[in-house]
């Protein structure tokens, strides 16, 4: 039987909501702008040869919002074969507008929208050049060829070729291009909601989806994204699973269902990814109340689990630590479990940590104490740091420039590891946190976080009273005692993910060990908020969490 998917209990029961939306959430593709452009030109070189004439449509979820079209006066004389092609006639430019004109009114037209076009690099090419040269800024908008997507879309000889008219006829426009601007426009616009409907029922729902679509994953594969349905829409993990119900797949998401439907249409350009989505035979999802509840439940799952398409965070514990020398030793200890509370790490590297310790040495003269090394670790001096740069300039004076760009890198390295660790050794030693992010609709996202890892996760709903919400999500916390090592027993991953949350979006610092502490963004410091509680209760007064004392 395989493994149920389940999560340890960081979420207290009663304040499970989620947090379905998030400033980072891609809008779909019904709630995307598109302006569909065409143009005539004099020729096929932008800069030299000349707009004559531009067809816009904005289209809105399907609907024709407006519509552009107008000629546009040139300098030069329209060439015989081009007014035959077109249409055109050179008395339709006498009087038409400059070329300054249209393009303040093309820009006004098309500001937030997502340009389309066929053959996008020739008219947006042209675009581009007349904005430079009439003294406008070009926007550099996000852009979609239909050409290329229906390259990607179609199957192979499924039509003689992808000219407009063809995929025009074939994909059942309404509307027959004639080399006319606002004709061929609107001739694209059908093209382009034909795609959309053919790459839909294959997990294509934003435009960053749309525009990465590969239509190279066979049809039966791209069908099975109808395993998505049943999956959460907001925030939590995905797992696919294999026909014997064996884990292959582990990931997270703002939003599951769409992230996990993604994988069907062929976006993901990796080949182990294809390779998995055409062994998948089922998709599970546990929702969370958000991000950093998914990326916990996530990383246990991999270390459970250990499927064979993750790559990354198979080992949640990885890395090389290096510790103080035990004993008679006089050697720096190198270890894959940092158990001394004065470990450094992590290294990516065993050789990583050793050649530190043998810098320190050579720099110092001799082996680090350990009242010493627990200075450094600990961030209370850097005399070691700056006897290593001041080596590296005596180096590099002497001649040696190679040897003293070898010793600055790892020098570099050493002030990384360093910087991290005491950053993450300083969350790790908080006996609670507890933190607060906006969500949508004027809620709270809450997670209490104790010695650096995830013990609680809920939400605050709206219009409801923040503090016993919080007191209840504070009480059905997982227990957290602090464990060995410079981390308190919580991982380095664990603590980067608490950070990397904190991170993502403005965040309030609720309470710190169970007093009122300053809110504050995207900080991890915590040092010095208790001489600040006067500023720090009307802060999270304006915040709508009424400070109070515990």
């Amino acid at each position: 039987m395989p493994t149920p998917l389940t999560r340890e209990p960081v979420r207290t029961p009663g304040t499970q909501g989620v947090q379905a939306a998030f400033d980072e959430l891609e809008p779909m593709l019904s709630e995307v702008t598109f302006v569909v452009v065409d143009l005539e030109t004099t020729g096929t070189r932008p800069g030299t040869d000349e707009i004559t004439e531009i067809g816009a449509v904005r289209v809105r979820g399907g609907e024709v919002r407006a519509e552009l079209s107008t000629f546009v006066a040139i300098d030069g004389a329209l060439p015989g074969h081009i007014s035959r092609l077109t249409g055109i006639d050179p008395g339709d430019l006498v009087g038409a507008p400059t070329l300054g004109e249209v393009m303040s009114t093309f820009l006004e037209f098309s500001r937030g929208a997502v340009l389309v076009a066929h053959n996008a690099r020739f008219d947006l090419g042209f675009l581009r050049a007349a904005a430079v040269s009439t003294d406008h800024e070009w926007p550099d908008p996000p852009s979609v060829c239909t050409l290329a997507l229906a390259r990607r879309v179609l199957h192979r000889g499924e039509t003689r070729g992808h000219r407009l008219g063809e995929l025009a006829a074939h994909l059942g426009s309404t509307v027959e291009p004639n080399h006319r601007a606002l004709q061929d426009a609107r001739a694209t616009v059908d093209v382009l909601h034909a795609l959309i409907s053919r790459v839909g029922d294959c997990g294509v729902a934003t435009l960053t989806e749309l525009r990465a679509y590969d239509g190279r994953l066979a049809p039966e594969v791209r069908r099975r994204a109808a395993l998505t349905d049943s999956l959460t829409t907001g925030p939590g993990v995905y797992l696919f699973r294999d026909g014997a119900g064996g884990a292959l797949y582990v990931g997270s998401s703002v939003s599951v269902r769409r992230r996990a439907r993604s994988y069907y249409s062929g976006a993901d350009s990796r080949s182990r990814m294809r390779t998995m989505v055409g062994l998948a035979a089922s998709v599970e999802s546990v929702p969370c109340a958000h991000l950093l509840e998914a990326w916990t439940v996530e990383e246990r799952l991999i270390d459970s689990l250990q499927p064979p398409y993750n790559r990354r965070s198979r080992s949640p514990r990885r890395g090389w630590w290096l510790s103080p020398p035990s004993g008679r030793a006089i050697r720096g200890q190198v270890t894959r479990t940092p158990e001394h509370p004065s470990a450094l790490g992590p290294f990516r590297r065993a050789e990583d940590a050793r050649a530190a310790w043998l810098d320190l040495v050579e720099t110092l003269g001799t082996p680090p104490d350990a009242e010493g090394w627990e200075e450094l670790v600990h961030g209370r001096t850097s005399a070691a740091v700056r006897a290593m740069v001041d080596r590296i300039d005596a180096i590099a004076a002497g001649g040696a420039f190679e040897r003293a760009a070898r010793l600055r890198d790892r020098a570099a390295a050493l002030v990384r590891i360093l910087t991290r660790h005491q950053e993450l050794a300083a969350t790790a030693g908080v006996r609670e946190l507890v933190l607060a992010q906006p969500g949508p609709a004027r809620t709270w996202a809450v997670a209490v976080v104790r010695h650096g890892r995830l013990a609680a996760s809920g939400i605050v709903p709206a219009g409801a009273a923040p503090l016993p919400v919080i007191d209840s999500i504070r009480a059905g916390a997982t227990t957290v005692q602090p464990g060995p090592g410079p981390f308190s027993g919580a991982t380095a991953s664990e603590i980067r993910n608490v950070h990397r949350w904190i991170d993502s979006a403005p965040t309030r610092i609720v309470s710190v060990a169970g007093c009122w502490a300053l809110p504050v963004d995207g900080a991890h410091t915590l040092t010095g908020w208790a001489d600040r509680a006067e500023l720090a209760a009307a802060e999270t007064s304006r915040a709508g969490i009424s400070p109070a004392r515990r």
